[in-house]
């Protein structure tokens, strides 16, 4: 036992060692000394668009080793089994070639008459609801799914979010070279999959030169329209401002915006039987409804045809053999700017598959496997510990007027912790739980296709038969292998799945210092989504309410600015080598979060070292090799460890871009900038780059 802890010791400061990068000065840039031996050690895949503690712990959380046990345990797995089979069966999935693709994409053709100029309105609302349920994630012009009510948060709605996008951004339809490599994409994709010939082994290599007309004209329609597509939609800040984006509608009011449709067809064919079209509607964005019925009625049936072809064929080509689907595989990985014609090992492939589409089936047997001992029990004292530090920080905060200090601590005091694993809608650990949860998905052996298929219908059935339900508070989106941790906004819950309790995020064996600076700072960034700029606007029971006075919101928004305006200098340099800023108004959220989150954990852990003689002396020991480094330093070198990711300068100016997050150099050296306790642990210099004289805060 003693050996067993000594080498795990041994293991996390050899790992904090590889990291740092020491001979960089962490005053003048504590990204590249927390993480530049991180860089320098890790290489990016070449059909990778990043490398990051959260990529390499991702990829290290396998199928499951455990044998099964009881009946329901043993027909669980033969299902993960299956799934996995097929997906090996390569010399299958290449004998089926491009037909089950095509299959599909012929019953929207078939559905969908283009003999009229213009669209049937019950025809294109048929097929917005046929590809709804196919489960593709979008309608193609919208995305439509059963989520929480922001107005109500103890029930579901239907929520209708503009959608539609192949490339990764609007800004993408401005760039020529880009628009031209799409569209000659897309025609390739409708040739290997609808043209005369199938080309089979002879779609790899297939030259865009030698595409038909028929297709080259198929793709440009349906570019052109992704381009007015584009032109309509919404500002992303927008888009994730709950004030502009919960907006309650009826049918009616949804009629009126949008004549082209009839929500009442799409209802009746994706919800189930008996739930009425009286139900309240959430709507992200009115005015692209309104925007959208305009380009419909200016379209012609032909070019939604195409476009819902295309919809189709880009969500599931990636479930036929590789040799048709290499020139959207390739698109990907420009667009990523790794080398394209790279394929990834097969089993790797399949064990991602299995995960995604049996994420909590396999997340069982990794629960099973690797989260042991007091695992749960020590990241919930944690977090409990985080909870407690910012409700000791809310009455020294001087703008922060009593009644809304109150409403604050009412909520604080409210927000619920998952740890580990779903214990409801299904119970992770139950095994007759998950039989009965995956009972109607049937997996076959020998049908990779139809797997995936099966899978991603029956996700969509399960979401839309949410709606009669009242809403689980102890259900857990995210699958318990996953490395990543959330805020719920409409439960007020902070959930934390097994798969990112591990190192190097926590360890039971652990110092304090590092448990705190890792684990420590990612409960307090989820805790302070609670209250971040759009949090804030949620009440202690996840409505979409106002809890603030109009003088403390005001004082609010101006320390809030103060971090819009840092991080809108920071800067990347983007593929073409041009320097490129951050939207710090995008990226509010998630730096107010990472700022408020390590500076409560740096306070909780502090007030522990000082308060109790035991916690400074057995919880916080010095690790071998480590010496020369402060508790202090090391908490912040564990925080800023965490945030590590080595990206490609085309990943890192779609992240810029279309993310919500700051890239991972200005996460770490943002807050450190902002840390009095980060100036004084590393004798920081005052006006240096990582002490500048203007510190931001608001929590």
């Amino acid at each position: 036992m003693v050996a067993a802890k000594v080498n795990i010791l041994l293991a996390i400061a050899a790992s904090i060692l590889d990291d740092i990068d020491s001979t960089a000065d962490p005053c003048q840039d504590f990204s590249q000394f927390t993480c530049g031996g991180f860089d320098a050690k890790h290489e990016i895949p070449l059909n990778g668009k990043s490398v990051s503690p959260f990529d390499i712990l991702n990829a290290n959380n396998k199928a499951p080793k455990t044998a099964p046990g009881d009946i329901a345990d043993q027909n669980n797995l033969r299902k993960l089994q299956d799934f996995f089979a097929s997906c090996m069966n390569e010399a299958a999935i290449l004998k089926a070639g491009r037909k089950p693709l095509s299959h599909e994409v012929q019953k929207i053709t078939q559905a969908f008459p283009t003999s009229d100029l213009r669209a049937d309105k019950t025809v294109l609302s048929k097929i917005l609801s046929q590809i709804a349920n196919l489960g593709l994630g979008t309608s193609g012009l919208l995305s439509i799914y059963v989520g929480t009510n922001a107005a109500d948060p103890r029930i579901k709605v239907l929520n209708i979010n503009e959608d539609g996008l192949g490339l990764s951004s609007s800004e993408d339809y401005q760039d020529k070279e880009m628009i031209e490599l799409y569209r000659n994409t897309a025609a390739a994709m409708f040739q290997i999959i609808l043209g005369d010939e199938d080309v089979g082994d002879k779609a790899q290599p297939l030259e865009f030169a030698a595409i038909e007309q028929e297709w080259s004209e198929a793709a440009k329609n349906v570019v052109d329209f992704e381009i007015q597509l584009a032109a309509i939609a919404t500002p992303g800040a927008d888009l994730y401002d709950p004030v502009k984006s919960v907006n309650t509608h009826t049918i009616e009011e949804l009629a009126a915006m949008t004549p082209s449709i009839d929500w009442s067809l799409i209802i009746q064919e994706i919800l189930p039987a008996g739930v009425k079209n009286t139900q309240p509607i959430l709507v992200t964005s009115p005015s692209y409804l309104i925007k959208l019925d305009a380009l419909l009625q200016n379209t012609t049936a032909k070019t939604l045809q195409q476009y819902f072809t295309w919809i189709v064929i880009q969500g599931l080509s990636s479930h036929i053999a590789e040799p048709y689907q290499q020139p959207l595989k390739a698109l990907h990985s420009v667009q990523a700017g790794g080398s394209t014609g790279v394929t990834t090992e097969r089993w790797k492939t399949c064990v991602a598959t299995v995960n995604k589409n049996m994420g909590q089936l396999a997340g069982h047997y990794f629960v099973q496997e690797t989260f042991k001992g007091n695992s749960r029990k020590e990241v919930m004292t944690i977090v409990d510990n985080i909870l407690d530090s910012y409700g000791k920080n809310f009455p020294t905060l001087e703008w922060l007027d009593q009644t809304t200090r109150d409403g604050a601590i009412k909520k604080l005091k409210a927000i619920a912790q998952l740890v580990g694993y779903s214990t409801s809608s299904p119970d992770v650990a139950s095994t007759e739980s998950l039989e009965d949860y995956y009972k109607d998905f049937a997996v076959a052996s020998d049908d990779y296709f139809g797997n995936q298929l099966r899978s991603l219908t029956w996700s969509a059935k399960g979401n839309f038969g949410l709606l009669p339900f009242p809403v689980d508070r102890n259900s857990m989106s995210m699958v318990p292998q996953i490395v990543n941790a959330y805020y719920s906004q409409t439960t007020n819950t902070i959930n934390f799945p097994a798969g990112v309790l591990q190192p190097p995020f926590f360890h039971a064996e652990n110092p304090e210092y590092i448990n705190y600076g890792s684990m420590g700072a990612i409960g307090g960034h989820e805790i302070g989504h609670a209250f971040d700029n759009n949090g804030r606007k949620y009440d202690s029971v996840g409505r979409f309410a106002n809890w603030w006075t109009n003088a403390t919101s005001q004082a609010f928004e101006d320390k809030a600015q103060c971090y819009v305006n840092q991080y809108s200098n920071f800067t990347i340099k983007g593929p073409d080598g041009k320097d490129y800023n951050l939207d710090g108004q995008i990226s509010l959220g998630e730096n107010l979060a990472d700022n408020g989150g390590m500076k409560m954990a740096f306070h909780i852990w502090q007030n522990r070292v000082k308060s109790d003689p035991y916690v400074r002396k057995y919880k916080n020991f010095k690790l071998p090799g480590l010496d020369k480094y402060t508790p202090e330093q090391l908490f912040f070198i564990s925080y800023g460890r965490i945030w590590c990711n080595k990206m490609r300068p085309e990943a890192l100016l779609n992240m810029v871009r279309n993310q919500i997050h700051s890239p991972a150099k200005w996460r770490i050296n943002g807050v450190a900038q902002n840390s009095p306790g980060f100036a004084k642990a590393f004798n920081c210099p005052a006006g240096s780059p990582m002490n500048p004289a203007t510190k931001c805060e608001v929590w």
